[in-house]
């Protein structure tokens, strides 16, 4: 029986039986040898779907009875988690559109619980003036710079890099890249949301919005039009993980995971959460940061601990601010929190060519994955001294938290070295 080796990614097309469901299995490989996943899963009693050499699992159609009984059986060092599909972007704002007179606090975060309401959301027409003037902030006077790319300073940077050449992918329901903001630094992607993931199922066109968005905000173009990025000059892959309605499996953040390493993408902004812990999502995660990847995660927007994955401790987890440098009433927090950036009316690039404003630790996230390009096309290289320049660059807001700010909010001059 032909090996399946963990060198390639190996597809078997054959109906699974009717009462199979997906599940990832994993194991502890210290002998780095091939795991021959065909025997395997033809003793188990199911099928192949795809492996995944960067993590030693797979992916596989098993009986329920059958991975049961594997469960009740496994060797020490393996997990077998069920594949579910979720709401990844569930209670993110990426549905609400600020408009001129929203300040809809019973809308704002579906997610939020009522033991712990969000305060009404009252639009701001400019940042408030700090306390403290910003270090060394410059601000371009061509209208091109939405409030959040002002705040975390990135113009601060320009004038020694804009991002050039660093590898940004955005794991989130794809790009829109023919958008006249994102066109010119949009470079490839792939689309993971088939029913068993496979490559080849359409394009990785955003059909949703949040992915865009989120885009937009790391490397929209400095072209006189609509908005520019954090790294403006940033190179962006699209990684299509979730659908038209923000929904995706976990196996196929795993696979968009994998992509990044193969691909060898500096960073990596992953404006999704919720579920529960995942070993073979924090294996993924693992195997990429040891791989040179940088991770960043939003927070989540339920007002409550960080969610997953943003609670791994390999991710850099961003919480979400407002115009006032108040922390975002939907946004999660918790000592995992590494920094904090804007969240609330953060105009970005949109799904139908134009531009909106959303809300959520999804709009922050990108800010930050924006300066970590910037940092990377600085010199720092490892997700370790991007994660230690982000937190140097940071500058505490008085009156809140470490939970809930982390370091605080980086100023992008403060990154060259």
């Amino acid at each position: 029986m032909k090996k399946i080796l963990f060198t390639a990614l190996c597809l078997v097309l054959t109906v699974a039986s009717a009462d199979a469901k997906h599940y990832v299995i994993t194991v502890e490989n210290n002998t780095r040898a091939p795991v021959n996943w065909d025997a395997f899963v033809t003793r188990a009693g199911g099928e192949v779907v795809e492996t995944y050499d960067f993590i030693d699992g797979a992916l596989l159609d098993l009986p329920e009875e059958q991975a049961q009984r594997l469960m009740d059986r496994r060797a020490p060092g393996m997990t077998i988690e069920e594949d579910f599909v979720i709401n990844w972007i569930k209670g993110d704002s990426s549905a609400l559109k600020a408009l001129n007179g929203y300040s809809g606090a019973e809308n704002s975060v579906s997610a939020v619980p009522s033991a712990a309401p969000a305060a009404p959301l009252k639009k701001a027409v400019k940042v408030k003036k700090q306390a403290e003037p910003l270090m060394n902030t410059t601000v371009p006077s061509n209208g091109e710079l939405p409030w959040g790319i002002v705040r975390v300073n990135a113009a601060g940077m320009w004038n020694i890099t804009e991002g050039a050449g660093v590898k940004v992918a955005v794991i989130d329901t794809g790009i829109n890249f023919n958008h006249e903001d994102l066109k010119d630094n949009y470079v490839d992607g792939v689309n993971y949301t088939g029913i068993k993931g496979l490559v080849g199922l359409g394009s990785p066109m955003d059909d949703q919005g949040h992915g865009t968005h989120v885009a937009g905000t790391i490397a929209a173009a400095r072209n006189g039009i609509g908005v520019a990025g954090v790294a403006p000059k940033a190179k962006l892959y699209a990684v299509k993980v979730m659908n038209a309605k923000g929904q995706g499996s976990m196996s196929a953040i795993i696979r968009g995971l994998g992509w990044a390493v193969k691909n060898k993408m500096n960073i990596v902004n992953m404006s999704l959460g919720g579920g529960p812990y995942v070993e073979a999502m924090h294996k993924a995660v693992k195997s990429a940061v040891e791989n040179g990847v940088t991770v960043i995660c939003a927070a989540g927007n339920d007002a409550g601990p960080v969610n997953y994955p943003a609670k791994y401790p390999e991710t850099i987890a961003v919480s979400a601010s407002g115009p006032d440098d108040a922390i975002a009433p939907f946004s999660s927090r918790g000592e995992e929190i590494d920094v904090m950036a804007p969240g609330m009316w953060i105009n970005s690039t949109s799904v139908n060519g134009k531009y909106e404003e959303l809300h959520g630790t999804s709009m922050a996230c990108p800010h930050v994955s924006g300066l970590a390009a910037l940092a990377y096309a600085a010199g720092y290289h490892t997700p370790a001294e991007i994660r230690a320049a982000l937190k140097k660059a940071a500058e505490p807001v008085k009156g809140l938290s470490q939970e809930e700010q982390g370091a605080g909010i980086p100023n992008a001059k403060k990154l060259s070295k």
